[in-house]
């Protein structure tokens, strides 16, 4: 075997010729691979060999790396920083939403300005989004928005917010109606086993009496009620089942799901998400109502404004109402537009869950429906934007379905190592960038991106939960001292 040595390079290094002793070491990953000018899908399997020549990337070559040409069908998510020159990068609208997405990080990372970013570019392209918003980080992020709350004292609370603002929006308020527990009475009521069947029949036999209120069950089973009819089931139910059903409500009564009372007032909630779909299909709702007199004639006037983002604003729930409500509403889309499909009027949808270990564990029955959705959404246009601080929470069969993700600052072992198992997108040299990610940056790797790329975030949306606030304060607090 013929070998080639430079001796003066090796006298170099061992300090026998006198030069200064020190080495240029540089590091390179594969960016793409282009080949006759077209983009390859998949990269080298071998790297290059000692001594082969390497090259930087042209202006063109990058923009052949990184972009897409139909811009009709991507949105920017963000910039990258190559041969000092700023690159936008983009991702592909249907591999985003329908093929699922995931977005992970440490708390403070920068989920929250990237969900907001990602909403209002996916909007810009008329692609509507339902948000399940926990802490409220978004009801103040866009504007014409629809926001779904759960008693009067929080809609005035947000209307005010959006007003202070100066944001347009349509603030409604949603509750169950007392019959929804037949069809839930497992899940909400934890009716089961033997007495299962005699607990349902009653709640059957009552609920056909249509009460308003939760409070109104509880009355007619404490026989405070001269309802012949409620008496008359009561007389004939043994007293045990009576006592069942009744420590079941009791669990659900105070829930801000339901009317509490008469003056509890608040839309069906069924009924008002399947009008905002419809709205949502149509593109345009109605934001407010007015009315004026002309002579004894009275005027009504509508105001239309195009809608593409519905804020489910979870925050005054308790995490058993925010698991329930996120069960129905999700089982109540997927019919909805399962039905569309088949009807021959497909839609899209982007579904936005917040602190998404909470509800996709192991542990938890809501994660049945978003495993459905995961599974099967996408051939009705359904997909999911799960965001979450603790991935390695997430079932794996709802992972193993996302097929974009943008991976903020990680730095918790477990999560590591869940995200190297489950993101079969991601090389060792950018799963080991993972915990140096300053913040407002994202690695991003999947099918919606043309090729792996650590991006800034583009910051052009207010979010809440953002720290700025808590900074100044303490700053304040500790000048107070001197």
């Amino acid at each position: 075997e013929e070998r080639f040595f430079d001796y003066e390079a090796i006298e170099y290094l061992y300090g026998k010729v006198k030069k200064p002793q020190y080495l240029i070491r540089g590091k390179a990953i594969f960016i793409g691979c282009i080949k006759n000018g077209i983009v390859l899908p998949e990269k080298p399997q071998i790297p290059p060999l000692p001594g082969d020549k390497i090259y930087l990337p042209t202006e063109d070559e990058i923009e052949k790396l990184y972009s897409f040409e139909d811009k009709k069908l991507v949105v920017p998510i963000g910039k990258i920083n190559l041969l000092k020159k700023e690159y936008d990068i983009y991702l592909k609208i249907k591999e985003l939403v329908i093929r699922h997405t995931g977005i992970f990080g440490i708390t403070g990372s920068g989920k929250s300005t990237t969900v907001a970013h990602l909403v209002k570019e996916l909007t810009n392209k008329n692609i509507p989004v339902v948000i399940f918003d926990i802490h409220r980080d978004y009801i103040a992020s866009f504007d014409n928005v629809i926001i779904i709350t759960f008693d009067e004292k929080e809609k005035k609370f947000l209307e005010s917010v959006l007003s202070e603002r100066g944001l347009k929006g349509k603030v409604v308020v949603g509750k169950f109606k007392p019959r929804i527990l037949k069809d839930y009475v497992e899940e909400i009521l934890g009716v089961s086993g033997k007495q299962a069947v005699h607990v349902f029949k009653l709640l059957s036999k009552l609920l056909s009496l249509e009460p308003e209120t939760i409070r109104e069950l509880l009355d007619w089973l404490d026989e405070k009620t001269s309802n012949s009819k409620v008496n008359n089931i009561l007389r004939n139910t043994k007293e045990t089942t009576i006592e069942s059903l009744k420590a079941r409500l009791y669990r659900v009564s105070d829930w801000r799901l339901f009317r509490r009372n008469v003056e509890d007032s608040g839309e069906d909630l069924l009924y008002l998400m399947d009008k905002i779909m419809d709205d949502l299909r149509v593109g345009t709702t109605k934001m407010e109502e007015d009315f004026s007199f002309d002579g004894e004639e009275v005027i009504m006037k509508t105001v239309e404004s195009k809608v593409n983002v519905v804020i489910i604003d979870m925050y005054p729930l308790s995490i058993e109402e925010q698991r329930m409500l996120l069960d129905i509403l999700l089982e109540s889309v997927y019919t909805k537009y399962k039905r569309w499909k088949f009807e021959g009027n497909a839609d899209v949808l982007g579904i936005v869950i917040e602190e998404a270990h909470r509800f996709a564990s192991k542990d938890v029955k809501t994660s049945t429906k978003i495993s459905l959705i995961a599974r099967e959404g996408r051939k009705f246009g359904l997909g999911l934007i799960l965001v979450s601080q603790i991935p390695s929470k997430i079932q794996e069969d709802i992972i193993s379905q996302i097929n974009t993700f943008l991976l903020l600052k990680i730095i918790n072992p477990r999560d590591l190592e869940f995200i190297r198992k489950t993101c079969p997108y991601l090389s060792k040299e950018y799963f080991e960038a993972l915990t140096k990610l300053e913040t407002g940056k994202c690695l991003i790797v999947g099918l919606a991106a043309k090729n792996p790329a650590i991006v800034k975030i583009i910051k052009d949306v207010e979010v809440g939960g953002a720290e700025e606030d808590i900074e100044k304060r303490i700053v304040e607090r500790a000048l107070q001292m001197r």
